[in-house]
């Protein structure tokens, strides 16, 4: 099967989070007035519950969590979510191939897959300079030679660099190494799987967006969003935050093959924290930024920042820490915060605080 059946949400509103949260705006404001970071911010809050249940649920209060910002290298972890699942619709088709000559196995994929990719993402068929090569992977700088499985089928795998393009997009976050990577995928194959999936809705271009390369390599796609007008790279943080309860939750995107999907994603991501670049709350992390502070550890996290057509940068990003003394975990996704280290460290403010209310820490 080319896409996966359209996700669960298992995200579900929650009364004490929702109080959590908004006595945390209330927090922030009397402490930081003049920050207006409580206004401005887009975020969600989702506390994972039942964690070693093979279903577990999350908690989940949200503000301004449905309007469309700009959030610059956020994006990449769309074009990360992609390729997995690329990885894993070729695996699907290969594992029935005889043949694993490369050249064979690529033109049955793409004689296979392309028309219902293109069919996914209708919109990058009528963009007069998106071409057929902007719209579709490219099967072998993707995949390295399929091999032979024992039970006749192909195995397919990443090419080493394009493995090495993958990493590099989310780690050090490279734009170069992003911009070979999705100009592999295609912006069809993305937006499309963004769209099937349920992350991104085509009626009111709302969800999860990424149709430009970091570098210009292709030209942008834009679709509205709030703090920068029409935007190549733009989220809601209720559908970034469903991505992640996905990669924790772990067997929806797993249970599909022998690929690990969520489990790949968050070695990456939990790479990205630990030697990359690291979330805009951890203590230490950057000059000036105090960050959460003690009793709390970030274990997975992508960063975005960037600069808004109508001056400025905006700061994003999607995290899932622990608080320590309770074993608790949570994702965290915020956006449109001015990329400034008291902004931050506002942030982590009430970022703390959510935690602790909701966990009854006074």
């Amino acid at each position: 099967m080319l896409f996966p059946d359209p996700f669960p949400d298992l995200l579900t509103p929650d009364p004490r989070m929702a109080a959590a949260l908004t006595a945390a705006q209330a927090e922030t404001a009397l402490r930081f007035p003049a920050a207006g970071v409580h206004l401005i911010v887009a975020i969600s809050v989702a506390a994972v519950i039942n964690p070693t249940s093979t279903s577990p649920s999350f908690a989940y209060a949200g503000f301004r969590d449905r309007e469309m910002h700009f959030s610059g290298s956020l994006l990449k972890v769309a074009a990360m979510f992609a390729a997995f699942e690329l990885r894993q619709s070729a695996s699907d088709f290969a594992v029935r191939e005889g043949d694993c000559t490369p050249d064979i196995v690529f033109d049955r994929l793409k004689a296979a897959f392309d028309n219902d990719i293109e069919a996914s993402a209708p919109r990058f068929l009528t963009e007069p300079r998106i071409t057929k090569p902007m719209r579709v992977p490219k099967y072998p700088a993707i995949f390295g030679p399929p091999q032979q499985l024992g039970s006749g089928g192909c195995l397919m795998s990443f090419d080493p660099t394009f493995a090495a393009n993958l990493r590099g997009m989310i780690v050090p976050s490279d734009n170069d190494r992003a911009s070979a990577t999705i100009q592999a995928l295609g912006y069809s194959w993305i937006n499309g799987l963004l769209a099937k999936t349920g992350l991104f809705d085509r009626n009111t271009d709302h969800g999860i967006w990424l149709a430009g390369t970091f570098t210009g390599a292709f030209p942008a796609v834009r679709v509205p969003s709030v703090n920068d007008g029409p935007s190549a790279q733009a989220t809601t943080t209720i559908d970034m935050t469903r991505l992640f309860a996905l990669l924790v939750e772990g067997n929806t995107l797993d249970s599909r093959g022998i690929d690990g999907i969520a489990s790949d994603m968050r070695v990456l991501l939990a790479d990205a924290q630990s030697v990359g670049d690291s979330s805009f709350m951890t203590t230490g992390a950057r000059p000036g930024i105090d960050g959460l502070g003690p009793g709390f550890t970030i274990t997975h996290c992508k960063i975005g920042s960037g600069g808004l057509n109508t001056g400025g940068e905006v700061a994003s990003e999607a995290t899932i820490l622990t608080h320590d003394g309770t074993s608790q975990r949570f994702i965290v996704v915020w956006q449109n915060l001015p990329n400034l280290n008291d902004r931050h460290n506002v942030m982590s403010f009430m970022v703390r605080r959510t935690v602790q209310n909701f966990l009854g820490i006074h």
